[in-house]
This record gives C-alpha cells, structure tokens and sequence, in this order.
C-alpha cells in the first residue's frame, strides 16, 4: 500500500539523512564537473557545496519544528565555508556540527517523539554509505571491519525497529521494501566480502550510495514506489502477479471448483431447501444484492492485498544493488528477496533456504 508521508515526520527524516550526510562527507564533496555553462549543484567548488547543503539542512530543520537557537544550522554556515580548506578546518566543523545535532535531537524528541525516531533512522540511513565511504579515506581505519558493522545485525534490526514504529506515519510501501532489502544486505555482506574481498571505492561510491538514496526517496515520499519500475518490470509485474496467485491459492481453486461442481450437480434436488433458506435470509435482512456487494468487497480488497505484495516484490527486485556491489560467489546463485506470507503483517524478510544460505 502506497501512503501520504506525514510532512513533519518525512523532513525529520530528511533531516537526519542530510546532518548524517554532512559529518561523514564534509571534506569529500567531490571534483567539481565542468558539463554546464552556469555551475549546478555538482560544478561548484567544494566551499560552495557545503555551504549549499548546509543550507538545505536548515531548510529542512525549519519544516521538521525544529526552532531552539543551539540547533540553528545556519549558525555554522560562516564555518562552512572554510571546512573544505584543511583536515583541521573539517574536524573543527564537525566537531560544532556534533553540538547542533545532539541539539536537534532534544528538539524533535520534545517536539515529537516520532520525529525523534525519524531524524534517527535517516542519520543511521545516511551512515550506512557515510561509513563505509568515509573508511576508505582513512588509513587508521580497518575498512573490512567498517563494513561488517555497517550491516551487523543488530545495527540493521535497530533500524527495522524503527521502521515498524513509524510504518504508518511514512509511505508504507516504501517501509516493507526498505525493511526486505535491509535485511538482504545484512545476510549477503559478510560472506561475499569473505569470498570476493573488498569492493573498489568507485563502486562502493556509486551503487551503496544509490542504494541508499533509493530508501530515502521511498520513505519520504521524494519518488512513487511505481516510478522505479520500467516499461518491462511493469510487464512482468503482471506475470509475477499471476503465478502468486497461482502458487498460493491452486489448492484451495481446486477445492473450490470441487464444491461448486458438487452443488450445480445437486441443485434440482435442492428445492425444498432453497425456498427455507432464502426464507430465512430474507427474515434476517439478507437480499442477494447485500450478499453480492459483501462479496465483491472482500474481493476486491484480497486482490488490492496481492497486487500491493507483486509489487513490493518487483521494487525489492528492480531496486536491491547489492549484486552489483558486492557480486556472489561463482557458484552461488543471485540473491532473491522474497516478502512475507499475506498473513503476515506487510514487514519485508529475506527467506531463508535449509541451509542457512540467503536464495
């Protein structure tokens, strides 16, 4: 089910993706481009696109109600400018950025213990590129270890925690795809590091930053769920969407099918029973129209129930960059992430095979 993020609570979010994002990358904004005549974002020099986010992050915290004058980012926008000049000049700032987000976080949690919860889940969001990333610039740091931390498992079920507290307030959509691919890469990572090392940093850069930009837009509401999907995955969403029916409900289509064969069979024998029931029916206020209409409901409402499950499937599917990240093994199949039953509260896991082995 796609939904409406509540505004505050998606600025708190993006909040906390931004602040996050700032720590990490304060000394890493990257070349400038040359491929415009006016600079855009990704052409100005390093000065220019800190202070440009430093600013954008403010103009977040104003729509998130954050307003005490410690948690005031364009306090350190003078700061900013100077933080891309020398190490010492980005540890300085980071360490002012440090106050203003501890100040932050007493504004939100008293604003909205919600909005507490999202500016935290989009830091931690940010941190699971910023740390890694910012590993491979660091001589002292052990790049490996950064990585198994990043993807620990209790790291990751904390930030499932808080998507199952805020589900309803976020697109809940975007929750459940989220949630499966969380758990794909905390169940992929280690053992592909074990057998393939270490990624280059070009791909780490480009698809663990992807990946995680993509669960920002999907919460947030910043993209549709259905816009990730192409001309050819909206194809075969509909191929995917009949063989769950098909694998799920063959049994029950076959029994079915038994009965209403067994009653047209019967029905000519059936007419002194047919006129007490319908007698009855009529007594307690049930027409064929109410019955029809009840039916019809609960129809539509089961096959609104298998079209939302096809489609998070094929989102998770389309939009997972783990594999091209960190590819598997040779011998061992791609990962395929599969949501859980219907019955199942709508929180996305990765299934396991017998052996312990992610399919």
């Amino acid at each position: 089910m796609t939904t409406t993020p509540d505004a505050p609570l998606a600025a708190a979010l993006l909040l906390g993706w931004r602040v996050a994002e700032l720590y990490a990358l304060v000394d890493d904004t990257g070349a400038p481009a040359s491929d415009t005549l006016l600079p855009a974002h990704g052409s100005l020099e390093p000065a220019d696109q800190l202070e440009l986010q430093l600013r954008a992050a403010a103009g977040v915290a104003a729509r998130a109600g954050v307003t005490s004058k410690g948690a005031s980012l364009e306090e350190l926008v003078r700061q900013a400018r100077g933080a891309t000049a020398t190490p010492q000049a980005a540890e300085a700032f980071r360490a002012h950025l440090r106050c203003c987000h501890i100040e932050v976080q007493k504004d939100l949690w008293a604003l909205d213990e919600s909005a507490g919860k999202a500016y935290e889940l989009g830091g931690g969001l940010s941190d699971t590129y910023g740390r890694v990333c910012r590993a491979y610039r660091r001589d002292a740091e052990d790049t490996l270890a950064t990585w198994e931390d990043v993807f620990l498992a209790g790291r990751v079920e904390r930030l499932k925690k808080l998507l199952d507290d805020l589900q309803t307030r976020l697109n809940m959509a975007g929750v459940t795809v989220v949630r499966a691919q969380l758990g794909a890469w905390s169940e992929g990572v280690a053992a592909r590091l074990r057998a393939c090392g270490l990624p280059r940093e070009e791909t780490v850069r480009d698809g663990l930053r992807r990946q995680t930009v993509i669960w920002r837009q999907l919460l947030t509401g910043d993209k549709s769920p259905e816009a990730y999907l192409d001309r050819d995955a909206r194809a075969a969403l509909h191929d995917d969407l009949r063989t769950l029916v098909w694998r799920r409900y063959r049994r029950w289509a076959l029994m079915l099918a038994a009965v209403v064969i067994a009653g047209v069979a019967a029905w000519p024998y059936l007419e002194g029973v047919r006129t007490e029931v319908l007698a009855a029916a009529t007594a307690l206020g049930l027409t064929r129209a109410s019955v029809l209409l009840s039916v019809r409901g609960r129809l539509d409402q089961w096959s609104r129930l298998l079209w939302d499950r096809a489609l998070a499937q094929k989102i998770v599917e389309v939009t997972l960059t783990l594999d091209s990240v960190l590819p598997p093994p040779p011998r061992e199949r791609r990962l395929r992430v599969k949501l859980p039953h219907l019955h199942r509260p709508l929180a996305a896991r990765a299934e396991m095979a017998p052996s312990g082995r992610s399919v």
